[in-house]
């Protein structure tokens, strides 16, 4: 009996050598993250009606609207960003704003 899980290649991109499963199939960070954010509805823009687009910044997938340029966060992507700021030397008390022109 094996007490440690091999490495596999990633069934996704076939290149990065993993241990974490996704699905029940060996599956690396960055593919799970794309599968995941694939599988995210669209959305559209609540100011303008524009489909937003979705960019993934260190693992938060965050909707962002091409002509206004507003940034739209889903439910926990806001303590998300709090968590790693904090991870990152950069405290709790990390300010959000929004503007509006």
């Amino acid at each position: 009996m094996s007490w440690f899980k091999r490495k596999q290649t990633c069934v996704h991109c076939n290149t990065v050598q993993t241990k974490r499963e996704f699905e029940n199939q060996p599956t690396c960070p960055d593919c799970q993250l794309n599968i995941l954010t694939e599988r995210e509805p669209e959305r559209l823009c609540p100011v303008d009606g524009s489909t937003l687009k979705k960019t993934n910044n260190e693992g938060i997938v965050i909707d962002r609207c091409p002509q206004c340029n507003g940034i739209w966060l889903d439910k926990g992507e806001l303590e998300a960003i709090r968590k790693a700021a904090a991870e990152e030397g950069m405290g709790s008390g990390v300010a959000i704003g929004m503007i509006i022109s």
